[in-house]
């Protein structure tokens, strides 16, 4: 048993524990470090603060932790101790990061994860601020145990002498920073409606206000139609502050993804990413819940995807995204540099290929898809002509306005008739494929039959009308998911559940 790396200590304080220090490090100063008036005048902060530095030493003094071939122990407390123990076997993946801080130090932050609900949405079941040999140590040992099929019954694991690398290209993240950095196209059309409506708002408060202000001095009216039209540079700054974010969040996903590597040793897979906050992952590949490919409709037009990936603990935590492959092409051979999505997914997630046939909608379930997109479109046009009856001075304003929110809306009816050539669902001997949109999002997700807790099949009233029904596909996870398939045939659904189950 050993302790925690001290770097450990200021993760035991409170949470505002810093904002006291500010106050008492400025009234130092203010007394130009007169040590007696500072005590006397601050002593009881002094003193929460001294309890407060007291209590987090003490409790860092007393946390243990110790690894060895059977799992990860933690010991914690002084009076009422408790002690937790996590087999290597029912580890999902542990993540570690290390910032330029910590590095100097020699220290690494590790947060452990299992499919238990001991954790959170964002918290691990375990983290442990170690000493970087020990975290070197901690990953040999859970790859060792992810190679043992015998700890699990299987007689002959499929990929259990596999070893792959793969190593994501600077274009490959810089394309797939773009595209999830925020809603590109969103972005785009905020700053566009900003600065283009504020332009003809600016505009038409200017006449309005030279028109009614005649009788005012030449040199009033000149100034305050001068504020007037200030409102279309403020409509520019909104825009440019609104792009800055999307650069810094773009910025922020080069940087974390930066050296993204996937190594795969048997059953245990080794990702390794970031240039300044360095991460490294060790996951489960048995843990692994589900395969999801994710494309938007440009990227699905182009022939490319990006890989995320289901598992407890990997793209937990905030601003982490559960990437396995950032970009490659779906053809059989990439082009232009992106390497193939099959040839990736043989070597890293086997077991986890696509379905050649699916069972798709029927012709006659098409309004499904393209109805609702469709009575958007209409709504818009009427609510502009609605607004248009009412205020037609804004002729310009409501027009631009109205054009500009048909643009989502013929986007969406676009990515669902896409949607109705694409969804389907097929069960092969050992997993379930499902592709589906979510919105303008498509997925294409592979799930193994072992980690399928339940598929559901609803209708509504009209989809009894028509034979059709939606299937949910749920998985077996610390937080339950679903995947919503829409519109299919009942019948056909039914009999392949039937011969697989």
């Amino acid at each position: 048993m050993r302790r925690q790396h001290p770097a450990a200590l200021p993760g035991y304080t409170t949470k505002n524990f810093w904002l006291l220090l500010i106050p008492l490090v400025r009234g130092l100063w203010a007394l130009r470090f007169d040590l007696y008036s500072w005590t006397k005048g601050a002593g009881w902060d002094i003193l929460a603060v001294t309890a407060m530095i007291a209590i987090a030493a003490v409790r860092w003094y007393f946390t243990f932790y110790e690894i060895d071939e059977s799992g990860i122990t933690v010991k914690k407390g002084m009076i009422f101790k408790t002690e937790t123990h996590i087999p290597c076997l029912s580890v999902s993946a542990v993540t570690s990061e290390e910032n330029p801080i910590l590095a100097r130090l020699g220290a690494v932050k590790v947060y452990i994860d299992t499919d238990s609900a001991s954790g959170g949405k964002t918290a691990a079941d375990l983290s442990l601020m170690m000493y970087k040999p020990d975290r070197a140590r901690l990953f040999n040992i859970l790859s060792k145990a992810f190679r043992s099929p015998e700890n699990r019954g299987d007689k002959k694991p499929s990929g259990e002498g596999m070893s792959f690398t793969y190593k994501a290209s600077s274009k490959s993240l810089i394309a797939f920073s773009l595209l999830f950095s925020s809603a590109l196209s969103g972005v785009v059309l905020l700053m566009t409606a900003l600065s283009g409506s504020t332009d003809i708002i600016g505009d038409r408060l200017e006449k309005d206000f030279f028109k009614a202000v005649n009788d005012v001095s030449d040199a009033v009216s000149a100034l305050v139609g001068r504020l007037i039209s200030g409102i279309s540079p403020a409509g520019i700054a909104i825009s440019v502050i609104i792009g800055l974010g999307f650069v810094i969040s773009f910025a922020a996903n080069v940087l974390r993804h930066l050296n993204f590597t996937v190594s795969r040793r048997g059953k245990s897979i080794i990702i390794t990413s970031g240039i300044i906050v360095k991460r490294m992952y060790c996951i489960n590949s048995r843990k692994i819940n589900i395969a999801d490919m994710r494309q938007n409709l440009l990227m699905k037009l182009f022939g490319v995807t990006s890989v995320h990936v289901n598992c407890t603990g990997y793209g937990k935590r905030k601003n982490e995204l559960p990437v396995f492959v950032p970009i490659c092409s779906v053809r059989a051979a990439g082009s232009g540099g992106v390497r193939g999505l099959d040839s990736v997914m043989e070597r890293l997630l086997t077991g986890f290929s696509r379905s050649e046939t699916y069972i798709n909608p029927k012709l006659s379930y098409i309004m499904r898809f393209i109805g609702p997109p469709a009575l958007l479109i209409f709504a818009v046009q009427l609510t502009g002509l609605g607004m248009l009856m009412v205020y037609p001075k804004w002729k310009e304003l409501i027009t631009f306005m109205t054009v500009l929110c048909e643009i989502p809306s013929v986007w969406l009816l676009f990515a669902k008739a896409c949607a109705y050539c694409t969804n389907g669902i097929n069960i092969t001997s050992d997993s379930i494929c499902a592709k589906y949109c979510n919105i303008y999002d498509f997925h294409t997700v592979t799930v193994p039959l072992e980690r399928v807790s339940q598929i559901r099949i609803t209708q509504t009233i009209f989809q009894r009308m028509n034979k059709s029904c939606d299937v949910h596909i749920f998985t077996s996870s610390e937080h339950i998911g679903s995947h919503r398939v829409r519109s299919l045939p009942i019948m056909e659904v039914q009999e392949l559940i039937r011969e697989r189950f």
